[in-house]
């Protein structure tokens, strides 16, 4: 019982300490005494505040100090304009006892700060940082828990420290104004610090902020927790389980993890253990960043796999402009940068389902300088076709959205050095496969060229020259290329759908033109070479049929024959000129059975023309082992002219016929020789006449009065 009673003696006495605490609280300290002394001490810190609503003490759920409206600024300071509704200011009740007024925390409700300047912004960013650091300009002290404190003298002699360990700011909104720019805000603010310290102690924050973006019909949410380390004599800040989310970018939520270290006296960022996602995206990387005030400086290394394209915060258009396949992207690589020099080693891109590495040099100061070397795997560009046209875009854009971001950065050498060589496994664009493909290329100034541009295409192979000249007002281009072996049906298959050319084609052309478009460029092409076919068989023509009927037709002897469809003929070889559009073919040969073919001919690329007079010249007495047989001599060993004619177009035909102008001279020379034999040679000369119908019927010998005559009348009617 007496140990009852005594337990019941100590609560009432602990109760009574606890009542006159409270009313010694209450009445004995009226916290509107502090005002002066508060503002006093910021105006030692070139702070304008004014408190103008009352200071009153508060004792459930905290003991602390409620202030009414307030406002502070500092534009010297780097302070920007700040109001708020109201705040709290918890006191440690311990410390009163002892008759000394401790703050420990700070709650702040519906504050308006507005940021003008970068400084501010500094300011605000290192808010909860500096709280503890505050120092008095009477006396700073030591508190058991090594944190600085500020003190200062009351009219009442109690002393007054500083020892935030506690800052909440909730329902406040930060306001950013630019010149010339409208402003940006952040609402529905809310920051929490708990275990604030500057002595190397992690602890806690915890930030919410929404803001809308322009263009974005939703506000967006930001979150970020952090565990900060803060150290004043060595310069050091650190943050550790660092967590960033923003939601509300559409179907695009940011989640960030990392650690940071910030080294003052070196200038010098380190960002490790970089982990996140950006959707259905995976990030990871880590930086370390040197000389941030004068010469900045950064090494590190960067992966992002799966990134959507489609679902990134893009205009309409540009997700248009996307190709087919090429929605996901992926990148990883090293990378060094300075304000010299950007290194990228060890690249790895993954576009769709090509893959792309290499390695990137950008020298940045004096003549700028690049070196780019990539090597790819298969690449297929996206099909131009009527769906793409109805919908309104260009067939070619995928194309140009897939080569700018390799031949963009040309376009930042500013007159310098650069070289780019790009190995690809394969590139198909339209239904076309270039295999082996191989770019190497150099740009001095105005002046690009390409050494090296070949492949595998059609069953064979190419090579190309290119030398571009921009120093003028039109670009003017010198080139080369060469092809060996490629499948003439197979190339001509991709310009119509109806091939008539069998054979193999190899070709030297060299050449100029001039233009900034492709259109001109190939109006204005200027070149000749040689071509050369083997293999060689032409479909719809049967120039052996067309050979024979005109011997059938000369010697009177029916022709009961079945021919194939087609023309085989021997190697072929000619010269070519390409001006204006025309392709011309000079000094072309070939063969068929018996039969030697020469010829000339024209193409007309404007109209997809071609037009060619070859002669065909029977050396022996039949065409081939399964052609005609041939008597006559007026055929054999003499050059027959046969014109072939036809279009590259679609739906085109071809046809392969003897020239009008020889088959009228055969004719003129049959009527003559009837007329003359019947009506105009003497009697006496028949039996020369018949010798010399024997022979050919062009002779040197001079014409004699009536065959002059003949020849005016026929010629009259063929004419």
């Amino acid at each position: 019982m007496k140990w009852l009673k005594g337990f019941f003696t100590l609560i009432i006495v602990v109760l009574l300490v606890i009542v006159a605490a409270a009313t010694f609280l209450l009445i004995g300290i009226d916290p509107n005494s502090y005002k002066p002394e508060l503002e006093s001490l910021a105006k030692e810190n070139n702070i304008e505040l004014s408190i103008e609503g009352d200071l009153e003490w508060s004792f459930f759920p905290n003991l602390g100090v409620e202030a009414g409206s307030t406002m502070l600024s500092g534009k010297e300071a780097g302070i920007p304009d700040i109001q708020f509704a109201r705040a709290d200011f918890i006191l440690d009740w311990k410390s009163l006892l002892s008759r000394t007024v401790r703050l420990r925390a700070i709650n702040i409700d519906g504050a308006d700060i507005k940021i003008e300047t970068a400084a501010e912004a500094a300011t605000v960013a290192s808010l909860p940082a500096t709280l503890p650091a505050a120092e008095s300009s009477t006396r700073a002290q030591t508190q058991p828990q090594s944190q600085k404190q500020v003190q200062e003298s009351s009219t009442n002699e109690l002393p007054f420290e500083l020892a935030i360990d506690e800052f909440n700011l909730t329902n406040s909104r930060i306001t950013i104004a630019k010149e010339g720019e409208p402003n940006q805000v952040l609402e529905q603010l809310n920051f929490t610090s708990n275990g604030l310290n500057l002595d190397g102690q992690p602890f806690t924050v915890d930030l919410k902020v929404s803001t809308k973006l322009p263009e974005q019909p939703s506000p967006i949410s930001i979150e970020f927790q952090s565990k900060p380390t803060f150290q004043l004599d060595t310069e050091i800040a650190e943050l550790t389980d660092s967590t960033l989310s923003v939601t509300g970018i559409e179907q695009l939520p940011i989640t960030l993890e990392f650690n940071s270290l910030y080294k003052g006296k070196e200038n010098a960022l380190q960002l490790t253990n970089l982990t996140g996602s950006i959707g259905p995206a995976e990030i990871a990387g880590e930086i370390n960043a040197l000389g941030l005030d004068n010469s900045p400086s950064a090494t590190g290394k960067v992966s992002i796999q799966n990134l959507l394209l489609h679902e990134l915060p893009l205009e309409d258009s540009a997700k248009q402009s996307i190709p087919k396949g090429f929605e996901k992207l992926s990148i990883q690589t090293n990378f060094s940068a300075s304000e010299t020099v950007i290194k990228l080693d060890q690249l790895a891109l993954a576009l769709g389902k090509f893959n792309l590495g290499g390695n990137v040099f950008f020298k940045l100061e004096g003549p700028r300088e690049l070196e780019l070397t990539l090597e790819g795997s298969d690449l297929i560009l996206p099909a131009t076709n009527a769906e793409n046209s109805q919908a309104g875009s260009d067939p070619d854009n995928g194309k140009e959205a897939l080569l700018t971001p390799i031949l963009a950065p040309l376009l930042l050498l500013d007159g310098g050095k650069g070289h780019i060589q790009l190995s690809l496994d394969s590139v198909t664009s339209d239904n076309i496969k270039v295999d082996q493909f191989h770019l190497n290329l150099f740009a001095n100034g105005s002046v690009l060229q390409i050494a090296d541009l070949s492949g595998a295409i059609f069953d064979g192979n190419f090579q190309a020259t290119t030398k571009v000249d921009l120093r003028g007002k039109t670009p003017k281009v010198t080139f080369s290329k060469q092809l060996t072996d490629i499948d003439i049906y197979k190339a001509l298959s991709t310009l119509t759908e109806k091939s008539d050319i069998h054979g193999k084609l190899t070709m030297d052309f060299s050449g100029t033109t001039h233009g900034d478009i492709q259109e001109t460029l190939m109006t204005n092409v200027d070149g000749m070479g040689k071509i050369s076919a083997k293999d060689l068989k032409v479909n719809n023509i049967n120039v052996e049929r067309s050979y024979c009927e005109i011997a059938a037709l000369i010697e009177k002897v029916p022709v009961n024959q079945t021919w194939p469809n087609s023309t085989q003929l021997k190697d072929m070889q000619s010269d070519i000129i390409w001006k204006n559009q025309m392709v011309t073919f000079h000094n072309l040969t070939t063969g068929m059975g018996n039969l030697a073919i020469s010829g000339n001919g024209t193409i007309d690329l404007d109209k997809e023309m071609y037009n060619m007079l070859i002669t065909a010249n029977l050396q022996g007495d039949s065409t081939s082992d399964t052609g005609c047989h041939v008597k006559s001599k007026r055929i054999r060993n003499r050059d027959i002219p046969f014109r072939c004619t036809g279009s590259f177009a679609e739906n085109g035909e071809g046809s392969c016929l003897p020239d009008k102008q020889f088959i009228n001279r055969l004719l003129q020379d049959k009527i003559k020789e009837k007329l003359f034999d019947k009506f105009l040679k003497s009697k006496e000369d028949s039996s020369d006449t018949e010798e010399s119908s024997t022979q050919d019927s062009n002779t040197d010998e001079p014409k004699d009065i009536k065959e002059q005559v003949i020849d005016s009348l026929l010629k009259g009617i063929f004419q």
